[in-house]
């Protein structure tokens, strides 16, 4: 069966019932996003549109809920590279509601995101508490935390913000989190024009994080390279330079 054909079948598979199992849902929208790669622009837009559509009928089917979460998840994430950022958040929403997984979850987190960036932080806060209780995994607790601090930012509560980063990046569990805390710790810092106060958050991000840093494993492997492309650390090289133009002192900042 040529492309084409095998294209054709599958949207028509998509359409055929709304009571075909999450999981078979699931496995259709993963074979009609594959067949977006090396698509003409017309032909993968139309394929990406079956894909979503086989994704929510996973969704709104009678499955396994994380499962479902996971096509509400996936059928944001199409949506959302289509510029469809309403949609996007739409399913995300719904996936966040769903019994709790690692895939709701991840929909909580993906959908407060977007929430804080539209500026519905109430909604927002909503979202992100399901993930913020004891029985979730760090990864995903830690990560609304900080999606959190970011909110309480964009409403003025900047002293809270800060504050709550701090916590995370020095007593939190999860190297992404913390990497993430200490980062907008630092640049609130050096936002303020305090060079010295974000050298020491880099600093101490630096000798927190290199035990992990050093081991052989793919978080290990990660956290090296959020080190590698620490946006502090380019935000306070190019306040180093910016002072040595204007004749200011760097001195004790020169290895950054």
């Amino acid at each position: 069966m040529n492309i084409g054909v095998s294209i054709v079948a599958s949207l028509l598979y998509v359409s055929a019932s709304l009571s075909q199992s999450t999981s078979v849902a699931l496995e259709r929208g993963r074979a009609l996003k594959w067949q977006m790669r090396g698509q003409a622009p017309y032909r993968r837009e139309a394929v990406r549109m079956g894909a979503v559509r086989s994704f929510r009928v996973g969704l709104r089917g009678s499955g396994d809920p994380k499962v479902r979460s996971l096509c509400a998840l996936r059928a944001g994430e199409l949506l959302g590279a289509a510029g469809l950022e309403e949609a996007a958040l739409a399913e995300a929403s719904v996936g966040a509601a769903l019994d709790p997984s690692e895939w709701s979850h991840r929909c909580a987190i993906v959908a407060g995101a977007a929430l804080i960036a539209n500026g519905r932080h109430e909604e927002a806060m909503v979202c992100l508490g399901r993930v913020t209780e004891e029985e979730v995994p760090s990864r995903f607790s830690e990560a609304a935390r900080v999606l959190l601090g970011v909110s309480l930012l964009e409403r003025g509560h900047k002293a809270e913000a800060v504050r709550a980063w701090r916590a995370i990046g020095e007593d939190g569990v999860s190297p992404r989190a913390r990497l993430d805390s200490f980062e907008r710790w630092g640049a609130e810092l050096l936002r303020d024009g305090d060079l010295a106060g974000a050298a020491g958050v880099l600093h101490l991000c630096r000798e927190q994080m290199s035990a992990t840093a050093l081991e052989s494993t793919v978080q290990g492997r990660e956290v090296r390279a959020l080190l590698r492309r620490s946006r502090l650390a380019t935000g306070i090289r190019r306040a180093l330079c910016l002072r040595r133009k204007e004749g200011v002192s760097t001195s004790g900042h020169d290895q950054l």
